[in-house]
Protein backbone atom coordinates (compact mmCIF):
# COMPACT_ATOMS: atom_id res chain seq x y z
CA UNK A 1 0.00 0.00 0.00
CA UNK A 2 2.81 2.37 0.83
CA UNK A 3 4.54 1.52 -2.48
CA UNK A 4 1.58 2.91 -4.44
CA UNK A 5 1.95 6.31 -2.75
CA UNK A 6 5.65 6.73 -3.57
CA UNK A 7 6.15 8.99 -6.61
CA UNK A 8 7.64 7.11 -9.54
CA UNK A 9 9.41 10.19 -11.02
CA UNK A 10 8.56 12.83 -13.63
CA UNK A 11 6.14 12.25 -16.44
CA UNK A 12 7.33 11.31 -19.98
CA UNK A 13 6.43 14.80 -21.27
CA UNK A 14 8.52 16.46 -18.56
CA UNK A 15 11.37 14.08 -19.32
CA UNK A 16 11.34 15.11 -23.01
CA UNK A 17 11.36 18.80 -22.05
CA UNK A 18 14.29 18.20 -19.73
CA UNK A 19 16.26 16.41 -22.45
CA UNK A 20 15.59 19.22 -24.94
CA UNK A 21 16.62 21.77 -22.33
CA UNK A 22 19.91 19.95 -21.79
CA UNK A 23 20.52 19.83 -25.56
CA UNK A 24 19.77 23.56 -26.00
CA UNK A 25 21.99 24.56 -23.09
CA UNK A 26 24.81 22.34 -24.43
CA UNK A 27 24.56 23.83 -27.92
CA UNK A 28 24.53 27.39 -26.56
CA UNK A 29 27.50 26.61 -24.33
CA UNK A 30 29.52 25.13 -27.18
CA UNK A 31 28.61 28.10 -29.40
CA UNK A 32 29.76 30.55 -26.73
CA UNK A 33 33.02 28.65 -26.34
CA UNK A 34 33.73 28.25 -30.05
CA UNK A 35 32.59 31.71 -31.21
CA UNK A 36 35.80 33.53 -30.12
CA UNK A 37 37.90 30.83 -31.80
CA UNK A 38 35.86 31.14 -35.01
CA UNK A 39 36.20 34.93 -34.96
CA UNK A 40 39.92 34.61 -34.37
CA UNK A 41 40.20 32.11 -37.22
CA UNK A 42 38.39 34.41 -39.66
CA UNK A 43 40.79 36.08 -42.08
CA UNK A 44 41.43 39.78 -41.39
CA UNK A 45 40.31 42.53 -43.73
CA UNK A 46 42.90 42.88 -46.50
CA UNK A 47 44.98 45.98 -45.89
CA UNK A 48 43.83 46.38 -42.28
CA UNK A 49 46.15 46.76 -39.26
CA UNK A 50 45.41 43.14 -38.27
CA UNK A 51 46.40 42.00 -41.75
CA UNK A 52 49.65 43.96 -41.45
CA UNK A 53 50.28 42.42 -38.04
CA UNK A 54 49.82 38.90 -39.37
CA UNK A 55 52.00 39.64 -42.39
CA UNK A 56 54.65 41.19 -40.11
CA UNK A 57 54.48 44.43 -42.11
CA UNK A 58 54.60 47.91 -40.47
CA UNK A 59 51.38 49.89 -40.50
CA UNK A 60 51.21 53.69 -40.31
CA UNK A 61 48.18 54.73 -38.25
CA UNK A 62 48.72 58.40 -39.15
CA UNK A 63 48.49 57.68 -42.88
CA UNK A 64 45.39 55.61 -42.22
CA UNK A 65 43.66 58.50 -40.45
CA UNK A 66 44.63 60.96 -43.20
CA UNK A 67 43.34 58.56 -45.87
CA UNK A 68 40.03 58.09 -44.05
CA UNK A 69 39.51 61.81 -43.44
CA UNK A 70 40.42 62.73 -47.02
CA UNK A 71 38.04 60.07 -48.34
CA UNK A 72 35.13 61.38 -46.28
CA UNK A 73 35.79 64.99 -47.32
CA UNK A 74 36.14 63.99 -50.99
CA UNK A 75 32.85 62.06 -50.83
CA UNK A 76 30.96 65.03 -49.35
CA UNK A 77 32.45 67.38 -51.93
CA UNK A 78 31.62 64.97 -54.73
CA UNK A 79 27.97 64.73 -53.67
CA UNK A 80 27.80 68.53 -53.44
CA UNK A 81 29.34 68.85 -56.91
CA UNK A 82 26.78 66.55 -58.51
CA UNK A 83 23.83 68.23 -56.78
CA UNK A 84 25.06 71.70 -57.67
CA UNK A 85 25.62 70.60 -61.27
CA UNK A 86 22.01 69.43 -61.51
CA UNK A 87 20.83 72.74 -60.06
CA UNK A 88 22.98 74.57 -62.58
CA UNK A 89 21.67 72.52 -65.49
CA UNK A 90 17.99 72.87 -64.51
CA UNK A 91 18.43 76.55 -63.64
CA UNK A 92 17.18 76.23 -60.08
CA UNK A 93 17.33 79.44 -58.02
CA UNK A 94 18.56 81.34 -61.08
CA UNK A 95 16.61 84.42 -60.01
CA UNK A 96 18.14 84.41 -56.52
CA UNK A 97 21.74 83.50 -57.40
CA UNK A 98 23.73 84.56 -60.42
CA UNK A 99 24.46 81.72 -62.85
CA UNK A 100 28.17 82.59 -62.90
CA UNK A 101 28.25 82.16 -59.11
CA UNK A 102 26.66 78.71 -59.42
CA UNK A 103 29.14 77.75 -62.13
CA UNK A 104 32.13 78.94 -60.09
CA UNK A 105 30.94 77.05 -57.00
CA UNK A 106 30.38 73.91 -59.07
CA UNK A 107 33.89 74.03 -60.52
CA UNK A 108 35.46 74.80 -57.13
CA UNK A 109 33.72 71.88 -55.45
CA UNK A 110 34.70 69.54 -58.28
CA UNK A 111 38.36 70.60 -58.10
CA UNK A 112 38.38 70.26 -54.29
CA UNK A 113 36.85 66.78 -54.50
CA UNK A 114 39.55 65.63 -56.93
CA UNK A 115 42.31 67.11 -54.73
CA UNK A 116 41.10 65.30 -51.61
CA UNK A 117 40.58 62.15 -53.65
CA UNK A 118 44.17 62.40 -54.83
CA UNK A 119 45.38 62.86 -51.24
CA UNK A 120 43.41 59.77 -50.26
CA UNK A 121 45.12 57.74 -52.95
CA UNK A 122 48.62 59.06 -52.27
CA UNK A 123 48.50 58.02 -48.62
CA UNK A 124 48.48 54.35 -49.65
CA UNK A 125 51.97 54.73 -51.10
CA UNK A 126 53.09 54.86 -47.44
CA UNK A 127 51.20 51.70 -46.39
CA UNK A 128 53.38 48.68 -47.28
CA UNK A 129 50.56 46.20 -46.63
CA UNK A 130 48.61 47.56 -49.63
CA UNK A 131 51.55 46.96 -52.01
CA UNK A 132 50.60 50.00 -54.11
CA UNK A 133 53.15 51.88 -56.19
CA UNK A 134 52.82 54.57 -58.80
CA UNK A 135 51.84 52.00 -61.43
CA UNK A 136 49.05 50.49 -59.32
CA UNK A 137 47.93 54.00 -58.33
CA UNK A 138 47.49 55.16 -61.92
CA UNK A 139 46.40 51.99 -63.73
CA UNK A 140 43.03 50.55 -62.59
CA UNK A 141 42.80 46.91 -61.48
CA UNK A 142 46.58 46.48 -61.22
CA UNK A 143 46.85 46.33 -57.43
CA UNK A 144 47.25 43.07 -55.54
CA UNK A 145 45.19 43.88 -52.42
CA UNK A 146 41.44 44.27 -53.04
CA UNK A 147 42.12 44.67 -56.74
CA UNK A 148 38.49 45.11 -57.86
CA UNK A 149 37.30 47.69 -55.26
CA UNK A 150 40.53 49.67 -55.48
CA UNK A 151 40.40 49.57 -59.28
CA UNK A 152 36.87 50.96 -59.20
CA UNK A 153 38.03 53.89 -57.10
CA UNK A 154 40.96 54.64 -59.39
CA UNK A 155 38.84 54.34 -62.53
CA UNK A 156 36.12 56.56 -61.06
CA UNK A 157 38.63 59.21 -60.05
CA UNK A 158 40.33 59.23 -63.44
CA UNK A 159 36.96 59.41 -65.17
CA UNK A 160 36.05 62.42 -62.99
CA UNK A 161 39.33 64.09 -63.98
CA UNK A 162 38.59 63.42 -67.67
CA UNK A 163 35.10 64.90 -67.28
CA UNK A 164 36.54 67.99 -65.62
CA UNK A 165 39.20 68.42 -68.30
CA UNK A 166 36.57 68.18 -71.03
CA UNK A 167 35.54 71.74 -70.14
CA UNK A 168 38.48 73.00 -72.19
CA UNK A 169 37.18 71.04 -75.21
CA UNK A 170 33.65 72.40 -75.02
CA UNK A 171 34.09 74.78 -77.95
CA UNK A 172 35.55 72.06 -80.17
CA UNK A 173 33.01 69.40 -79.24
CA UNK A 174 29.96 71.62 -79.24
CA UNK A 175 27.69 72.10 -76.27
CA UNK A 176 25.38 69.10 -76.74
CA UNK A 177 28.19 66.67 -77.51
CA UNK A 178 30.19 67.98 -74.58
CA UNK A 179 27.12 67.60 -72.36
CA UNK A 180 27.01 63.88 -73.19
CA UNK A 181 30.65 63.58 -72.14
CA UNK A 182 29.96 65.56 -68.98
CA UNK A 183 27.20 63.15 -67.98
CA UNK A 184 29.84 60.48 -67.38
CA UNK A 185 30.19 62.19 -64.00
CA UNK A 186 27.30 60.00 -62.84
CA UNK A 187 29.24 56.90 -63.89
CA UNK A 188 32.25 58.25 -62.01
CA UNK A 189 30.18 58.70 -58.85
CA UNK A 190 28.76 55.17 -59.17
CA UNK A 191 32.26 53.66 -59.44
CA UNK A 192 33.56 55.65 -56.49
CA UNK A 193 30.49 54.71 -54.43
CA UNK A 194 31.12 51.03 -55.17
CA UNK A 195 34.73 51.55 -54.12
CA UNK A 196 33.62 53.10 -50.82
CA UNK A 197 31.02 50.39 -50.22
CA UNK A 198 33.20 47.38 -51.04
CA UNK A 199 36.70 48.28 -49.91
CA UNK A 200 35.87 48.27 -46.17
CA UNK A 201 32.97 46.77 -44.18
CA UNK A 202 32.36 50.00 -42.23
CA UNK A 203 29.80 51.44 -44.72
CA UNK A 204 27.95 48.10 -44.67
CA UNK A 205 27.19 48.30 -40.93
CA UNK A 206 24.87 50.62 -39.06
CA UNK A 207 27.04 53.54 -37.97
CA UNK A 208 27.47 57.24 -38.65
CA UNK A 209 29.70 56.69 -41.68
CA UNK A 210 27.26 54.22 -43.22
CA UNK A 211 24.38 56.65 -42.73
CA UNK A 212 26.41 59.44 -44.36
CA UNK A 213 27.42 57.28 -47.32
CA UNK A 214 23.82 56.13 -47.84
CA UNK A 215 22.48 59.68 -47.51
CA UNK A 216 24.97 60.95 -50.08
CA UNK A 217 24.10 58.19 -52.53
CA UNK A 218 20.39 58.82 -52.02
CA UNK A 219 20.84 62.55 -52.61
CA UNK A 220 22.71 61.95 -55.86
CA UNK A 221 20.08 59.42 -56.95
CA UNK A 222 17.27 61.93 -56.36
CA UNK A 223 19.20 64.63 -58.23
CA UNK A 224 19.79 62.23 -61.11
CA UNK A 225 16.09 61.31 -61.30
CA UNK A 226 15.13 64.99 -61.27
CA UNK A 227 17.66 65.55 -64.03
CA UNK A 228 16.38 62.82 -66.36
CA UNK A 229 12.68 63.32 -65.53
CA UNK A 230 12.06 67.07 -65.76
CA UNK A 231 8.88 68.54 -64.31
CA UNK A 232 5.81 69.33 -66.39
CA UNK A 233 6.47 73.06 -66.13
CA UNK A 234 9.93 72.61 -67.64
CA UNK A 235 8.54 70.42 -70.40
CA UNK A 236 5.94 73.09 -71.17
CA UNK A 237 8.67 75.73 -71.15
CA UNK A 238 10.65 73.73 -73.71
CA UNK A 239 7.59 73.09 -75.88
CA UNK A 240 6.29 76.69 -75.75
CA UNK A 241 9.25 78.99 -75.10
CA UNK A 242 7.35 82.07 -76.28
CA UNK A 243 4.56 81.52 -73.77
CA UNK A 244 7.08 80.95 -71.00
CA UNK A 245 8.81 84.20 -71.90
CA UNK A 246 5.52 86.05 -71.97
CA UNK A 247 4.57 84.65 -68.58
CA UNK A 248 7.72 86.12 -67.10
Amino acid sequence: MLRDKVPTGCSPANARYARWLVVVVTVLGLTALLAPEAAAAAPPIPGSPLDAYREHVPYDIGSHKIARLAALIAYVLMVSTVVLGVMLRLRFMQRAVNRATFYGAHMTLALSAMIFGGIHGLTFLYQPIWRIGWTQLTLPFEGGVQRIPVGMGILGTELAIAVACSVWLQNRLGYHRWLRVHQFAYVSFALIWLHVFLVHPEPRHLNLVAVGVAAGAGTVLVAFLIRIFPSRSRLRQRAFPSEAGAAR
